[in-house]
């Protein structure tokens, strides 16, 4: 059987590959590895679908001004909140 060595692996990764190797029930890195080598699917986008998602993206965008404008004073997270669990109490 081939050994595998990685090297300056950080560990913030090693223990996402943990968890990745103990979700998968692999024994092994090898095995790991040879599962994720094999769920790797190439999706190809068409023009026609890379143009919608273009021009959703060029709509989201062209939202930000007319919400900046209709928004009182600074935004802010805490102030939203609020206001959402006010709506949600009503």
């Amino acid at each position: 059987m081939t050994t595998i060595l990685v090297k300056n692996v950080s560990s913030h990764l090693e223990k996402e590959l943990r968890k990745l190797k103990a979700e998968f029930g692999c024994r092994t890195w090898a095995e790991l590895l040879t599962k994720l080598v094999e769920a790797q699917t190439i999706r190809e986008v068409g023009d026609e679908r890379l143009n919608e998602m273009k021009a959703g993206v060029k709509g989201f965008l062209q939202l930000r001004t007319p919400v900046s404008n209709k928004w009182i004073g600074r935004p802010s997270v805490v102030d939203e909140t609020r206001k959402t669990r006010k709506h949600d109490a009503s």
